[in-house]
């Protein structure tokens, strides 16, 4: 069966561990001076729930994740004594939104009277640099180099390697602002799709800019003028005061005034944690993170081009959410959305789910890094959307791909033949060149999904859709600029969206316990309702509500 969220008895054991841990930590624990924060990996907004197996198997330990860090923050600046955090920033792969509410958390920590010093112990990026400049003091290894060399955006374009092999893809897109698969039938950008990612390019420079100048206090032409010499090494850094000070790691106590540093996980043990409040009406939490399809949701062993490694099936999210919806306990749903966006059906039916619970119980979604296309598609019957500024979103559109092998065929000698009834039945057959009819009827079939998609964001959102046509066909947008076009209802992170949550439902969302995670684990769900399932067509002919290659995020 499937199992939800978690039990009374596991949230009294909860407190009462926190309950004990407090005491011990107050009667024997001696906290550190510095609590030193490993900050690394891509950040994830939850923690992974792993199995032990899982864990021994994984090929490098994972990184910490934006709640992870948020309680460690929490706990510090409760417990009072220490004097604040260090960030060990290493190895550092997040999306720029969860950097920025990773420097919102920082900048919050800092102005309750917590003290963060950021230390490079390697070479740096853009966007590490970026989370460095957060904290009050910056300081790097001697030898470490400064690489802020700006932003750059790269597309592999693939036609003519396929077309080598015998290998072409007929792309099928409903303007070419929906760019998600240019990469295989183009050699090159689009004049559209140029003109997207210079745009989304320039905005996203700017904001790295503004965060060194107004942190470091250098005017935003010199920082420009540093960026462009970058590499800098540390001591040159220095110099340019874009860093504090030059140290090895082990002199960090000598300079933070001779106090003990230790790691979160030997601190937490001597760290009082804020209490856990009994509560019975929460805010639950459901998670639509990675590729969009149908089916359940799983991880796969590694990433696939355009597929990634993390796949939310329409199933499972519909089947958290339906639960959400029975939970008397459940007052309002965080819709937490990490997603490219994937298959067009399976994002409608995430969206059917989310308009059906929204009639019972206030639902606000809360983007991460990309909640675009399909990812833009499951949310647009919400109550509340709040996107962080650095967010991409929007890609109102989809896109179709017939992949066409009859080239590579013939090279390998290979001579399918086939019979068939009916002129479109081998519309998918990758063996044959589609015909005119066949591309036509592929074409009707996505125009109806666009037109569908748009019907939903206009009626979600009160969109005009003379206004919407202006803000869809594949465009793009950062979050800022999805808040001004009326996309999404404001920027924020993670306590905007909660806070918004828990006043529409009517609950206290203070403290830890506030949120639930309903996550179905275990046998598949009942089926759909048979409405749901009607005419759905196979997985190899829906069109894809699906974004274009990651846009400046290098």
């Amino acid at each position: 069966m499937y199992h939800y969220g978690v039990s009374v008895a596991t949230d009294s054991l909860k407190s009462l561990r926190r309950l004990l841990g407090n005491v011990r930590a107050r009667l024997l624990g001696r906290p550190p001076g510095y609590v030193w924060l490993e900050v690394s990996g891509d950040l994830p907004e939850f923690s992974p729930r792993l199995g032990l197996l899982r864990r021994r198997l994984a090929p490098f330990p994972a990184g910490p994740s934006l709640e992870a860090l948020r309680g460690a923050l929490e706990a510090v600046l409760y417990d009072g004594r220490p004097a604040g955090v260090v960030l060990g920033i290493r190895g550092l792969g997040a999306g720029w939104a969860s950097l920025e509410e990773l420097r919102g958390e920082l900048l919050r920590f800092r102005e309750a009277g917590g003290r963060v010093v950021a230390y490079l112990g390697e070479d740096v990026d853009s966007r590490a640099y970026y989370l460095a400049c957060a904290a009050d003091e910056v300081l790097a290894a001697p030898l470490a180099t400064l690489v802020l060399t700006g932003l750059r955006s790269r597309v592999v374009f693939v036609r003519e390697a396929l077309e080598r092999v015998g290998l072409r893809a007929e792309v099928l897109a409903v303007s070419p602002y929906k760019s998600a698969y240019d990469a295989l039938s183009r050699t090159g950008f689009s004049r559209e799709a140029r003109e997207q990612a210079e745009r989304l390019l320039d905005e996203r420079f700017a904001e790295l800019l503004e965060a060194v100048s107004g942190s470091r206090g250098i005017p935003g032409e010199a920082v420009r003028r540093l960026v462009d010499r970058a590499p800098l090494p540390a001591r040159e850094a220095l110099e340019a005061g874009l860093l504090d000070g030059v140290c090895y790691e082990d002199e960090l106590p000598e300079r933070l005034g001779g106090v003990r540093v230790a790691r979160w996980g030997e601190a937490r043990r001597s760290i009082r944690v804020p209490p856990e409040r009994p509560r019975r009406r929460r805010v639950g939490l459901v998670s639509v993170s990675g590729l969009i399809v149908r089916g359940r949701s799983r991880s796969l062993p590694m990433p696939l081009p355009f597929f990634g490694g993390e796949q939310a099936g329409a199933d499972s999210v519909s089947a958290a959410l339906r639960a959400a919806e029975r939970d008397r306990w459940v007052a309002a749903v965080l819709l937490h959305v990490e997603s490219r966006g994937g298959d067009a059906l399976a994002s409608d039916l995430i969206w059917r789910e989310v308009a059906r619970l929204r009639r019972r119980k206030p639902v606000v979604v809360l983007m991460g890094n990309f909640a675009a296309s399909g990812g833009y598609y499951v949310g647009a019957a919400a109550d509340r959307i709040v996107a962080r500024r650095n967010t991409l979103t929007g890609s109102v559109g989809v896109v179709l791909v017939r992949p066409v092998a009859s080239g590579l065929y013939g090279r390998l000698g290979l001579r399918p033949e086939a019979l068939q009834r009916g002129a479109n039945a081998g519309i998918m057959d990758p063996a044959t060149e589609p015909g005119p009819g066949e591309l036509e009827a592929l074409r009707r079939q996505l125009e109806y999904a666009y037109r569908e998609f748009r019907m939903r964001v206009a009626g979600g959102r009160g969109i005009p859709p003379e206004r919407l046509e202006r803000l869809a066909g594949g465009r793009v947008w950062t979050g800022e600029e999805a808040r001004r076009a009326g996309l999404v209802d404001g920027t924020g992170g993670f306590r905007e969206a909660l806070r918004l949550a828990g006043e529409l439902g009517g609950v206290r969302v203070d403290g830890p316990g506030a949120v639930v995670r309903l996550s179905p684990r275990g046998s598949p769900p009942a089926p759909l309702p048979a409405r749901d399932q009607e005419g759905a067509p196979p997985l190899s002919v829906g069109p894809w509500a699906i974004m274009p290659y990651d846009v400046c995020d290098i």
